[in-house]
């Protein structure tokens, strides 16, 4: 018997489930597409997805803490430090030692990050628009409230609401 395609209305554990079907499949797909996209496109500018994602936090929201920048990031703070040190080297940001609390560590774009995100936000506008091809801005919208409402799911703790915990004996899988 031929699986239905279309919208997926069970999950992978039910019977049915077709996986070109699933939501969270063509998410994890279309993020990656877009990074790759976008790391080819900077790639000429001496940046990359992540060294992007952070100056467009840092431009959003700037200057702003490590820890903040890792949380807004979805970046680790091991991971996000050593990128942050990288761009330091290469005269993108300036990282600072709050003198409250000299743990804290504060990141500011200098002006090379500046102009560099200047000339390379055309290239984010670019690769933006070829995604959103034949997306009404109305669908665009909506996407992103779904995406906002799904992370927020997610975001919940499984011990809060009488959400299903893993069976005893199971792994996450990473």
């Amino acid at each position: 018997m031929a699986k239905k395609k279309g919208v997926a209305k069970i999950g992978p554990a039910e019977a049915g489930f077709v996986l070109d079907d699933y939501p969270l499949y063509h998410l994890i797909r279309a993020a990656a597409t877009y990074s790759a996209a976008m790391s080819e496109a900077l790639k000429e500018y001496g940046l990359d997805i992540t060294k992007w994602r952070i100056l467009m936090l840092l431009d959003d929201a700037g200057p702003s803490t490590v820890g903040d920048l890792s949380r807004r990031a979805v970046i680790k703070m091991p991971t996000i430090t050593r990128v942050l040190i990288r761009m330091e080297k290469d005269g993108l940001v300036e990282r600072t030692a709050l003198e409250a609390d000299r743990r804290v560590v504060e990141v500011a774009m200098t002006g090379k990050a500046v102009e560099t995100l200047n000339v390379v936000k055309d290239i984010g506008q670019s690769v933006f628009e070829r995604a959103f091809d034949g997306v009404s801005p109305e669908d665009a919208a909506e996407l992103t409230a779904h995406l906002k409402k799904i992370r927020a799911n997610l975001d919940r703790s499984p011990y809060a609401e009488g959400l299903p915990l893993m069976a005893a004996g199971a792994s996450a899988v990473s």
